[in-house]
């Protein structure tokens, strides 16, 4: 076997490998020789057809089948000669089988990057611990009568910005209605019928509810609106839209007291000061929820600002495509078209980017600390995430490890669970606001018992 190396960049290599005929040869009469023993022809005893025969009916299966096996077995006794340390499945290209049977591939190697750590614990952080205040308890009360108004017709008012109407209104360019001109088209820009809005600065359609202030119940008027050059939907982007619109109602909303009874409709049988005390306590869990989650972001943001990692481009690819679907997702949920979601497509993609970079090189330096602290995930702690995970889902765990044995997918759980036991041990030991750490975590260096799990993480040197 012939090996060439080609480094690419810090972290990744192209093996280039070389397989000598009679390696092909032999492999494949060793394969030729298993389909004889385990295959029927024609005429033929099982495993009693000569291997010419074999080799007529099922050359094309072998030949795969040798292959696949050279490639595994090649590119595995190349990383050992080589001595390298991948941190993912090779990638295996270029294959090229000669005429003399001899074989060329090319496998790219993603190896571990070199990192350095600083001094991890005892990280001076900085974070603003906001007091609930009555003010945000008032606030709060305020956003729940709304939630809880009512809306009373109003006769005879002209509508003014932050009214709320009724009304229906269809949009048209140069004369061609916009629904059968875009059948595709959102019905919010093509046009509604008894569309309950509220009036505000270019929403839902930049310029249209400008266009109805002033207007009464039973009144309708022809309001023009030319939609910016960057606007969301790509189709109406320059374009000058007539809307046609007729008012049914003008609503005002009408507010609850803020009293016992307002109390019972959110709680029955509860009172304003216990629906205060149940609010304050609640703004009080998220206060102390988004102070720890800016502790812990900064404690990254330091990591990744005092360690330089030389993070693979594949990798940083991988996540930054894995990170690009989950937004498109969750923008998808919100209602966001296809559209545009497509014109904001390198923002996005940029975001994605940056943030691949950071996840991974976070990763590496997190994989470090996992070493260095001797981390373990114990049993229970993948079942909890395992049951946790189940639930999320709606599955059996039983089901669900099935699914991840099935696609090797329980050793990127148990990476998961190690990588954040090392950012909680940073984030214990960190000095936040000038405080001394108050439950700083410690792990045990101590050998683990067989039953423990091997923990996979970057650069253990196995698949996963």
């Amino acid at each position: 076997m012939k090996v060439t190396t080609e480094q690419k960049e810090t972290c990744i290599v192209d093996l280039h490998i070389e397989l000598p005929p009679e390696r092909f040869q032999s492999e494949w009469t060793s394969v030729g020789n298993e389909y004889r023993r385990q295959v029927a022809l024609p005429g033929f005893r099982k495993g009693k057809a000569p291997l010419s025969a074999i080799e007529r009916k099922y050359g094309q299966e072998i030949e795969q089948e040798v292959t696949r096996k050279l490639l595994n077995t090649a590119v595995q006794a190349a990383i050992a000669e080589q001595k390298l340390a991948p941190v993912q499945s090779p990638n295996v290209r270029d294959i090229k089988l000669e005429g003399d049977r001899s074989l060329k591939f090319t496998a790219t190697i993603v190896t571990r990057p070199a990192v350095t750590l600083p001094e991890y614990k005892g990280l001076e952080v900085k974070v603003e611990k906001k007091e609930v205040a009555e003010a945000d308890v008032d606030q709060f009360l305020e956003g729940l009568r709304g939630d809880l108004a009512d809306f009373s017709t109003v006769e005879g008012k002209a509508l003014a910005m932050g009214d709320f109407a009724i009304l229906d209104y269809e949009g048209s360019i140069d004369g061609k209605n916009l629904a059968e001109t875009y059948p595709d088209l959102q019905p919010t820009y093509a046009g509604r019928k008894n569309f309950w809005i509220k009036l505000e600065e270019d929403r839902p359609i930049p310029g249209l509810a400008a266009g109805l202030v002033g207007l009464k119940a039973g009144e309708s008027s022809e309001i023009p609106v030319t939609f910016p050059t960057e606007f969301g939907e790509e189709k109406l982007r320059g374009y000058k839209v007539v809307y046609k619109a007729t008012v049914h109602e003008v609503k005002e909303r009408v507010l609850p007291a803020l009293d016992d009874a307002f109390a019972d409709k959110l709680s029955p049988g509860s009172t304003l000061e216990k629906i205060r005390i149940q609010v304050r306590e609640r703004l009080q869990a998220n206060a102390e929820q988004n102070f720890a989650s800016s502790v812990r972001g900064e404690v990254v943001k330091q990591l990744l600002a005092k360690v330089a990692v030389d993070a693979p481009s594949t990798m940083v690819q991988q996540e930054s495509a894995s990170i690009l679907k989950e937004i498109i997702r969750e923008n998808q949920q919100r209602g966001v078209s296809e559209d545009e979601i497509r014109g904001h497509q390198e923002e996005l993609l940029g975001a994605a980017q940056q943030s691949a970079g950071d996840k991974v090189k976070l990763n590496f330096i997190l994989g470090e600390i996992v070493s260095k602290e001797g981390i373990r995930v114990s049993r229970e702690e993948l079942a909890w995430r395992i049951t946790s995970m189940a639930e999320h889902y709606r599955m059996t765990p039983q089901k669900l490890i099935k699914e991840l044995q099935k696609h090797g997918a329980l050793p990127g759980i148990e990476e998961e669970i190690a990588l954040g036991k090392a950012l909680d041990t940073v984030v214990s030991h960190a000095r936040v606001n000038g405080e001394e750490p108050k439950n700083p975590i410690v792990h045990s260096k101590e050998n683990h018992s067989h039953e423990e799990p091997h923990v996979h993480g970057p650069g253990c040197g196995h698949d996963h």
